[in-house]
């Protein structure tokens, strides 16, 4: 059997232990800084933490690849937005992706286009006012994180929400989500 010498005699450093306690506590976010409330751009200026639900994101990601795609086809026709749109959902994945880009971006296509709830622009766009008015109508503003995976989950009521997501627990009443949950399922998209 080899062994390297290097590795001998070299005492590894143990992992530093949190109080059990507070790994357990899901009732409060620990979020990294990278979803702290306030962001600083690149120009430093400071700017509110954004989070996307999966159709949301899957939206944004459609709409750059469409848009690349047309500047990479200068001699096609252009088409009005009303048949851009309604030909949006028919576009596949590795069509509006082309035929040389990498495995990863063919991956995310196609698992945002498994995963998220609301496939077209319009109840993505009612999703996220029907989210923003909810924020508002809470004791305690969500994080936008939370936002976030309300929009994502497809909970049933209000105690599967606030098992996925235990930071609601002390933030929102049940009857408040559940008229929410029930809202979201109205716009999903069923595909």
């Amino acid at each position: 059997m080899n062994v390297s010498t290097s590795a001998l005699g070299v005492r590894r450093r143990k992992p530093t232990t949190q109080n059990i306690d507070d790994e357990e506590n899901a009732a409060t976010l620990l979020l990294g800084p990278e979803f702290q409330l306030t962001q600083l751009t690149n120009s430093g200026e400071e700017e509110q933490l954004i989070a996307l639900n999966l159709s949301e994101a899957r939206l944004l990601i459609r709409a750059a690849l469409k848009e690349r795609k047309n500047k990479n086809q200068a001699n096609r026709e252009f088409e009005d937005e009303d048949d851009d749109n309604a030909k949006e959902d028919e576009i596949s994945n590795m069509d509006l992706a082309g035929p040389n880009s990498n495995e990863i971006m063919h991956k995310t296509l196609n698992y945002l286009s498994n995963f998220s709830r609301f496939k077209n622009s319009s109840s993505t766009e009612t999703v996220e006012k029907l989210l923003n008015d909810f924020n508002f109508s809470t004791s305690e503003p969500l994080h936008p994180f939370e936002l976030a995976q309300l929009g994502t989950l497809e909970c049933e009521d209000a105690e599967e929400a606030k098992s996925l997501i235990p930071s609601l627990t002390n933030k929102v009443s049940d009857v408040q989500l559940q008229t929410l949950l029930t809202e979201l399922r109205k716009y999903q998209t069923l595909s």
